[in-house]
């Protein structure tokens, strides 16, 4: 059986502290449990701004996975890596 590929959008805001822990967890997570089916990016609110409204970010950081919006602040290590894991099965 294939396993499923898997988006994650960050939005970020810039010179957020928070957004960037949020961007370190998710590529060190997305490293460490599948890194050819778990593509990553972070985006700009600011640029982004009709995206993540259409998505319901009300404030950053904030994690979409394919294109639904997840997290709405910087989950847990164990939490973001159980959802991920969850979604390659």
């Amino acid at each position: 059986m294939p396993k499923h590929e898997i988006s994650i959008e960050i939005f970020c805001a810039p010179n957020c502290n928070r957004c960037g822990k949020a961007v370190e967890l998710v590529k060190q997570i997305a490293e460490e449990i599948d890194n050819t089916n778990i593509q990553w990016q972070k985006l700009n609110i600011v640029d982004n701004i009709d995206y993540a409204v259409a998505l319901g970010v009300r404030a950053t950081p904030a994690i979409a996975i394919n294109g639904k919006l997840e997290f709405t602040a910087t989950p847990s290590q164990i939490t973001l890596k159980s959802k991920l894991k969850d979604m390659l099965r």
